[in-house]
């Protein structure tokens, strides 16, 4: 076995790489660079800052592909456990232990993604309040369902998301799924119906984050990028109402004596969501 192999899928990555590759190797992680389609120095920088790299032509899969194909070089090194995250997100400190917490009680980890907290304040007050009352009834909701079913592999505080910008698995768990899918978007959305089919235990730990750019063009069709750039050019007022008053009611929810109690914990986030 060798520690722990990340996995990060990158095109045209070469500015945002530095800061991925430093926070994972701070974090005790190797790193594994799948440079699919790249026109840029994206595997030169990898190498340099220590990267085993994988050079693709661009893969009509897309990221889901880079990813596979990273990931089989990573379990072909026989890994105590490994994930992938994405070129464009920096490992939170204290994120990879959350993980490895995660991973021994579950069998596959999904990590939470928070927006670069410099460049989120840069977006408009519209997008950043939305994203605030987001980030809230994601809190919300997962407190909730951790009190009426606590799980003794996804103990509070958890959380309910499933980005592929942080997903880490024992290896059986990995090769039971059949691998992530080569498509090239919601691979993560596959990936996570895999592992219920399997019957894997999924652990959602909150410190378990990965701090993402704020970026209006992404890499990958109906990324982050993409909603981002679609809310700076809509009027969200009508939305976010609605968010609020789901807030509202979850709270409410939260606060009823009669629901199931259990250890319950609604985190302040470190950062809105978008």
């Amino acid at each position: 076995m060798t520690r722990p192999i990340a996995v990060v899928p990158a095109r045209d990555e070469a500015a945002r790489l530095p800061a991925a590759l430093a926070a994972l190797r701070r974090s005790g992680l190797a790193a594994i660079v799948v440079a699919n389609g790249c026109t840029d120095a994206t595997a030169e920088v990898a190498r340099a800052h220590g990267a085993t790299v994988i050079e693709t032509p661009a893969l009509p899969g897309g990221v889901g592909a880079a990813r596979r194909i990273g990931l089989a070089a990573a379990m072909a090194a026989r890994p105590d456990w490994l994930m992938t995250t994405d070129a464009d997100c920096v490992l939170a400190p204290g994120a990879a232990e959350a993980v490895a917490l995660g991973l021994a009680r579950a069998d596959a980890v999904f990590g939470r993604v928070e927006p670069d907290p410099d460049e989120f304040a840069a977006l408009p007050e519209a997008v950043r309040v939305h994203g605030a009352l987001e980030d809230r009834r994601d809190a919300l909701r997962a407190a909730l369902a951790a009190r009426r079913a606590s799980l003794p592999w996804n103990p509070a505080p958890c959380h309910d998301q499933s980005p592929g910008a942080l997903i880490a698995w024992r290896p059986g768990a990995y090769a039971a799924t059949g691998g992530i899918a080569p498509m090239p978007c919601h691979e993560d959305r596959r990936m996570a119906a895999a592992l219920v089919a399997t019957g894997a235990r999924v652990a959602r730990p909150w410190d378990a984050v990965v701090h993402a750019s704020c970026r209006l063009t992404g890499r990958a069709p109906g990324g982050m990028a993409d909603t981002i750039a679609a809310r700076t050019a809509m009027d969200l007022r009508a939305e976010t109402a609605a968010l609020a008053t789901e807030v509202r009611a979850l709270a409410r929810d939260l606060s009823n004596p009669n629901l199931r109690t259990g250890e319950t914990h609604v985190p302040a986030p470190v950062q809105a969501s978008v």
